[in-house]
């Protein structure tokens, strides 16, 4: 796992750091520099024109470095600083200097498009306004030079709390940055400016990082399944009741039953319209069936519930979910129609056996009765919002999907596609989760779980399928090739 930083927690990081723990600011500097030069290396040869931008903060004092390293390696590197230097850090105007004493100076004018590469540190992750002045022409000129970009921290005009565009921004090919992510590296819009992101470690101690870190996210994580017994039986991988699909919507409870089977579950009875019996019984013979009235013994009978994919709201989806709410006592997992039921009949829900709601974003907008342009604005807000509200565990869903729980790390997701943008892939995650909750996975890492490994499956898809022919169908099949190995805790 790696953490995901706020402005202001890098902020108390870098300053703990520096006036705490003793290391100089200038030797971080140094050190982050060194990364940014070693990123432009990958990109340059020694006949590539260079040009480096750095505006007058900390970002730029970083800029500055990594065109004094590039010089003194024999790489070809102008550099410009914009905004004014009477108002510069103290550390960008020890390296405008040191560059200077070197016979190195500044070009104030420039052709960006006659060089190879730029390097960009004008603002960093600190910007909180719109970006306008000399610094919107120049981040104008960069763009439309089409040359690749290396940014430093996050592109200039990236909020690097919501990852919004600032008025404008760079599109970077390349962004460097340090200590944790930024929640602007992995939400969207930003994260398309970043190009491929780079974590680098420059100094800032792990022990440090985790005490101001609210987000985590996972990278490359092995062993997310639990462990399998070679003394075990269907009993020992749970029994999943998977409340889904009115008499139209039989594909949602095929998908999320086959899901739930395919994460290794023990056990799955899927209770449906009783039209949908035939093709459920086709489809999945390992599954068993039921009808809606079946609901009380089935509770009775399951180690954990899935309600909603498919069952659209009425009298009756609402019915079933207080029942279940009253004397289900069992992890539970709410999707789709049981979403929307609830926000719908205006339910307040007070589960304390194990709640997950699975909302995108304009079920979360319904939950929380906003307009889905407040969801957007900030969607790590709005799913702690919810997850306070219901006394749960909130996956909202998204490009970039967040799971939130009251008092514990917001995590926010790398993996997955827009290929996986097409209907009943929500109902696969669904049944992905409940398939982890019945195998004895505790409530919120069976959400982050869920969501990475949904992610994971979907990108194998895409690398099989394509990105517009790939189907839900295409993601159940390629859990297989993201499920196994031992269980070790994550958090």
């Amino acid at each position: 796992m790696k953490y995901v930083l706020k402005n202001q927690e890098m902020q108390d990081i870098d300053k703990k750091t520096i006036h705490e723990i003793g290391i100089p600011g200038l030797v971080l500097m140094e050190r982050a520099s060194k990364a940014v030069a070693d990123c432009v290396m990958e990109y340059a040869d020694h006949n590539s024109k260079i040009l480096v931008i750095a505006g007058i903060g900390n970002n730029g004092g970083d800029a500055l470095a990594a065109a004094r390293i590039l010089l003194e390696q024999d790489y070809l590197v102008d550099y410009q600083i914009t905004g004014n230097l009477e108002k510069a850090s103290n550390d960008l105007k020890l390296q405008c200097s040191i560059l200077n004493n070197l016979g190195y100076r500044p070009c104030e004018t420039m052709d960006f498009a006659s060089y190879d590469l730029i390097v960009e540190g004008i603002f960093g992750v600190g910007l909180s306004r719109d970006v306008g002045g000399i610094y919107k022409d120049v981040i104008d000129r960069i763009n439309a030079s089409g040359k690749p970009v290396v940014a430093i921290d996050i592109p200039s005009g990236i909020s690097g709390d919501s990852g919004k565009v600032l008025g404008c921004a760079v599109k970077a090919a390349q962004t460097v940055t340090f200590g944790g992510y930024k929640r602007g590296h992995l939400l969207y819009p930003g994260r398309n400016y970043c190009g491929h992101t780079r974590l680098v470690s420059i100094g800032f101690h792990k022990r440090i990082i985790q005490e101001y870190a609210s987000a985590f996210t996972f990278e490359n994580e092995q062993n997310l399944m639990p462990e399998r017994k070679a003394d075990s039986n269907k009993g020992s991988y749970g029994k999943i009741l998977v409340a889904a699909g009115n008499e139209t919507m039989s594909g949602a409870a095929c998908f999320a039953g086959e899901a739930a089977m395919r994460m290794g579950a023990g056990l799955v009875k899927i209770l449906s319209d009783a039209s949908n019996r035939n093709i459920l019984q086709t489809r999945l013979p390992e599954c068993l069936f039921g009808e809606r009235s079946q609901l009380m013994e089935s509770l009775n009978w399951c180690d954990c519930i899935l309600f909603g994919p498919g069952m659209g709201v009425s009298m009756e989806t609402k019915t079933m979910l207080e029942t279940i709410l009253e004397y289900g006592r069992k992890p539970l997992v709410i999707d789709a129609d049981g979403l929307n039921t609830i926000s719908h009949c205006h339910m307040e829900i007070d589960y304390p056996y194990g709640l997950i709601l699975t909302p995108h974003l304009l079920e979360g907008a319904r939950l929380l009765n906003q307009d889905i342009k407040n969801i957007k604005e900030d969607v790590c807000r709005a799913a702690k919002e919810i997850a306070n509200k219901f006394h749960g565990t909130v996956v909202l869903k998204d490009a970039a999907t967040v799971v939130a729980k009251e008092g514990e790390m917001l995590y926010m997701n790398q993996s997955g596609n827009h290929g996986m943008a097409a209907g009943g892939s929500g109902d696969v995650l669904a049944g992905m989760i409940a398939g982890l909750l019945g195998s004895g996975v505790p409530v919120y890492e069976a959400a982050i779980r869920g969501v990475y490994l949904h992610g994971l499956a979907g990108d194998a898809a895409r690398d099989e399928k394509g990105s517009y022919s790939m189907i839900a169908s295409d993601i159940l099949q390629h859990i297989q090739d993201v499920t196994g190995g031992k269980h070790e805790s994550v958090l």
